[in-house]
């Protein structure tokens, strides 16, 4: 039997009581986290043109767009929403498969749990297996390097989310899978040429979760062997230049299902770009107040890591045609603003600044090598080395383990909490000193709403 069963079954049976109590407060941290930065992304460039299209379209009146208040139909909703969370780089990842989790599963179940009036324990249930079954799958599978795994895998987890919100049965649930696995694509090419593209694709899976569970809900069937059928998940998407084991992978999905989930094992973002520049930045932010460090002292900067953060953020600092996503996607950058202000923030990717020629001289003597101890590692958050030489001929370095906000090394209620009020400065619409902590009030007491709609016009 396609372990697709075992995953469907475990998705409908688990129940808010089920949940360990560190993995509820868990997965409320990263609600109120993801709901923050999806609050900043309403302002980010190109999305007030999609919001428009959307709201052209019309339809039903089902959900809300975060900030713009205007309802759409659920599955429009939860396509914006994603859109918004992953618009700054800012959304919660799994350092261990650099994948996205909440930014598919989350406004899944936000969209219909305001068409269903569900409450807080309800979306809490549906996001924690959401995001579980994101992090198994990205986990088990041997993905090709060139699929999007936020966009590849999100998909299930948006519609494991959906469809535990709308109480689809176990074969409703395979089917709803069934028709997600029809879907999933996504890719890092956008990235790579700096496209805005790269912030749509969690979004288009999540929308296309929403769809692919409410299609199950009719009667609509999907595929049956969805993971290790012929021409399942495992067999189509897994990188061929390495093993292909099936069964292998099939048992990690099963391990500890129910029992272990993986949502506790995210990381929340300090800095809002890629998540593998951010060991870099923590280096640099403690050389530059350690030592004093002067940006225009500095006579190069070298910063040591593996191969796979040297592919993802790791070249020289180039300018294109969407500067924002240059900027985020860059060491070099990233390095440069945090050694000339000794911190990283929103501000700092809008166009104006990221065009600062200061800066821009800064990041061209940043260079970014494979260090030898470092070759052949597969991890985004460390350790890395940085070495930074002055113009009198003093040098510096250190070593980061583990970039903050790591399960080893995270963030603090304080820091998330100065994080959201901050995200909630860079909207489009920043909600009012009352609302923002009536706002946060709830989401920190989640388990006791009683209809999430409540919630979700607070941000509006």
């Amino acid at each position: 039997m396609d372990v697709i069963s075992d995953l469907a079954r475990n998705i409908v049976d688990i129940r808010y009581e089920d949940l360990p109590q560190k993995v509820v407060e868990i997965a409320k941290k990263f609600i109120i986290d993801s709901i923050g930065v999806g609050i900043a992304g309403t302002g980010a460039p190109g999305n007030k043109e999609i919001v428009d299209l959307v709201e052209e379209w019309g339809g039903k009146k089902e959900s809300t767009m975060l900030v713009y208040g205007l309802q759409v139909p659920a599955p429009e909703a939860a396509f914006v929403n994603s859109m918004f969370i992953h618009s700054t780089d800012y959304d919660d990842t799994d350092d261990r498969t650099a994948t996205h989790a909440n930014v598919t599963a989350l406004p899944a179940a936000l969209a219909i749990a305001e068409k269903m009036q569900s409450d807080g324990k309800a979306l809490i249930t549906a996001v924690t297996v959401g995001v579980d079954l994101i992090c198994r799958l990205a986990l088990a599978s041997n993905l090709f390097h060139g699929w999007h795994n936020t966009t590849t895998v999100g998909i299930f987890g948006a519609a494991a989310a959906a469809g535990k919100l709308l109480g689809l049965e176990e074969a409703q649930m395979v089917d709803a899978l069934g028709i997600a696995y029809s879907q999933a694509a996504g890719n890092r090419q956008g990235r790579e040429d700096g496209a805005l593209t790269k912030r749509l694709q969690p979004a288009f899976s999540t929308k296309a979760g929403v769809v692919s569970a409410i299609l199950a809900q009719k009667g609509v069937s999907g595929a049956k062997n969805v993971i290790q059928g012929q021409w399942g998940f495992f067999r189509l998407y897994h990188d061929y230049s390495r093993d292909y084991e099936p069964d292998k992978w099939a048992e990690s999905l099963r391990d500890e299902l129910g029992t272990r989930f993986e949502g506790i094992n995210l990381s929340a973002k300090p800095y809002p770009c890629v998540r593998c520049a951010h060991a870099p930045i923590d280096s640099a932010l403690e050389l530059a107040t350690q030592h004093d460090i002067r940006p225009e002292n500095v006579e190069e900067v070298t910063v040591y890591t593996n191969e796979r953060v040297i592919d993802t953020a790791g070249g020289p600092f180039v300018i294109r045609t969407n500067p924002e996503v240059d900027a985020k996607f860059s060491i070099p950058y990233t390095v440069a603003v945090a050694l000339t202000k000794r911190e990283v923030t929103l501000g700092d990717f809008e166009e104006q600044k990221i065009r600062d020629p200061e800066l821009c001289k800064l990041a061209d003597r940043i260079k970014v090598f494979v260090g030898p101890e470092f070759k052949g590692s597969r991890s985004v958050v460390g350790p890395i080395e940085i070495g930074i030489k002055m113009k009198d001929g003093k040098e510096f370095s250190n070593r980061v383990e583990f970039a903050k906000g790591h399960a080893q090394n995270p963030m603090t209620e304080l820091d998330l909490i100065g994080k959201f009020k901050d995200c909630n400065k860079h909207s489009t619409k920043p909600i009012s000193d009352k609302n923002t902590e009536q706002l946060l009030t709830m989401l920190g007491e989640l388990e006791n709403v009683d209809d999430m709609s409540k919630v979700v016009r607070l941000t509006a």
